[in-house]
């Protein structure tokens, strides 16, 4: 394998997932404005937290995730809370424990991402032959493998 090979093909990746993010991002751009790269940052993790944890997740769990301390993470909360973005609730059974979920408007631009993502990923998929989707899925899927079991930590 060369070199140019290799740079060629994670170089083709990276533009298409900045182009998919561009893409998902287009509808709320001047709201993004205003927002840093680690609120971006929150609201993802957020995003994906609530799906195991849909009553909420804590200041704890969403410091961690982020590796802030729960001060820290706070802050950005309220930020986010006062910006629209996030919601903060106190759990009623521990009045110092809070749930931090998607604001409305956050989870609807989410799931507007994913059902435009859906669109275009069964457009492509579906112009492809039988056997070319078969392929493809089973070599995307192992270098998904690959990457997460073979590569980061000990580089």
């Amino acid at each position: 394998m060369k070199t140019e090979e290799a740079t060629a093909l994670w170089q083709q990746m990276f533009s298409l997932a900045d182009r998919m993010r561009d893409i998902g991002s287009s509808d709320y751009k001047q709201l993004l404005v205003n927002m840093t790269f680690n609120q971006l940052r929150m609201i993802k993790i957020v995003y994906v937290l609530n799906r195991e944890y849909p009553e909420g997740v804590t200041l704890k769990v969403l410091a961690e995730s982020l590796s802030i301390t729960p001060a820290a993470a706070s802050e950005m909360v309220d930020a986010l809370v006062r910006k629209g973005m996030l919601t903060r609730e106190h759990n009623p059974q521990d009045r110092r424990a809070v749930a931090i979920t998607l604001a409305p408007f956050s989870r609807k631009k989410f799931l507007e991402c994913e059902q435009t993502f859906d669109r275009q990923t069964i457009d492509f998929l579906e112009s492809l032959e039988e056997n070319e989707r078969a392929i493809f899925m089973s070599v995307m899927a192992k270098f998904h493998d690959f990457v997460f079991n073979h590569c980061g930590d000990q580089e």
